[in-house]
């Protein structure tokens, strides 16, 4: 098809240099896939490193604790995702010999590997010529071909990406879509008099390539508030390791939920189970905005004699090993230097 054809001459001329790329050990195309969802390219480049650098293979992700991946996956964000690549590593080392499967319906099998990750796997390290729709992807189909539908998922767009598909290259094909995205079919301005497949272009014709895709309303973010206190036992600070669901397996703070005053602070932690509650000091607010969530936040100091089971008191330098979610980074930041001046 003249459309892949005209692709692939271009990505050929002006391919990305990127860590992951020309790569076809599945465990290194896998990692890099699952970084990258949600994360920004730049970003990834620095974690991908990091992790082949100490976990050079499936074996060494398996063998490690989870809170060590945790801590390495620290600032990207969407830690469910390292959970799950912990747990796919446990499988494909512990169950399948450390050889992942070779078609995206195997792959999908996999903790946390949903379609697009499947496919992008498959496709770049097997060769199976399935489409990984991305949003970077979506946006230059539904602009080539004018799709006038509200594309809910770019897997909408599936049976026509599978008809301009690249049987012979589909790994090379795939990533040209990807990097036409995200340099020149941008969601804003893009370049079209640099685009390869301008001449199949509906919305180009149409000189309505802002248009597309369609997409639907956005849903509103739900907001919550919280209060983040550093409580200190002594000369220590309490952390405990949150449950699974949100942030889940990561390190925080004691945190309640709402703006109480200072003069509400005490009674409210005597009814968690602290005793001998002394509230000390305000300290900045902060704001973290997820998916579909925005934390406000409110920060006090505080001092206990006594703290619930599940709480550990620590130092300044565990406070630094440990875990913690970027929505609290603030906190942990303050926290660090209270434990080494305090």
């Amino acid at each position: 098809m003249d459309f892949s054809k005209d692709l692939l001459s271009w990505y050929d001329a002006h391919a990305r240099a990127l860590p992951w790329r020309g790569e076809k050990d599945p465990y290194r195309v896998w990692l890099s896939e699952i970084m990258l969802q949600q994360t920004q390219t730049q970003t990834v480049k620095g974690y991908y490193a990091r992790f082949l650098e100490r976990f050079p293979d499936v074996f060494a992700l398996a063998a490690a604790p989870e809170e060590a991946v945790l801590k390495l996956w620290e600032g990207l964000g969407y830690y469910s995702r390292a959970r799950n690549l912990h747990a796919a590593a446990k499988v494909v080392a512990n169950e399948l010999g450390g050889r992942f499967p070779d078609t995206a319906a195997g792959l999908r099998a996999l903790p946390g590997v949903g379609p697009y990750a499947a496919n992008a796997v498959a496709s770049i390290a097997f060769g199976e010529p399935v489409p990984a729709l991305d949003g970077n992807q979506a946006r230059v189909l539904a602009r080539a071909l004018g799709w006038e539908a509200e594309l809910r998922t770019p897997f909408d767009l599936l049976s026509p990406a599978l008809e301009r598909m690249n049987a012979a290259r589909p790994g090379d094909y795939n990533q040209a879509l990807m990097d036409l995205g995200a340099s020149i079919c941008t969601p804003k301005a893009p370049r079209c008099d640099l685009c390869p497949v301008a001449r199949h272009c509906v919305a180009l014709a149409e000189e309505a390539q802002e248009d597309f895709p369609r997409k639907p309303a956005p849903v509103p973010k739900k907001e919550q508030d919280w209060t983040i206190l550093l409580v200190f036992a002594e000369d220590r600070l309490l952390t405990r390791r949150r449950p699974k669901g949100l942030l889940g397996g990561l390190y925080e703070f004691v945190a309640v939920e709402g703006h109480p005053d200072a003069a509400a602070l005490p009674g409210v932690l005597e009814g968690l189970g602290f005793t001998g509650v002394r509230v000390m000091e305000r300290l900045p607010g902060a704001k973290h905005v997820f998916t579909h969530r925005v934390w406000r936040m409110r920060g006090w100091r505080a001092s206990c004699e006594t703290f619930p089971e599940g709480f550990t008191p620590v130092d300044a330098a565990q406070i630094a090993a440990l875990p913690f979610p970027s929505a609290l980074r603030v906190y942990r930041e303050i926290a660090g230097e209270m434990l080494k001046n305090p």
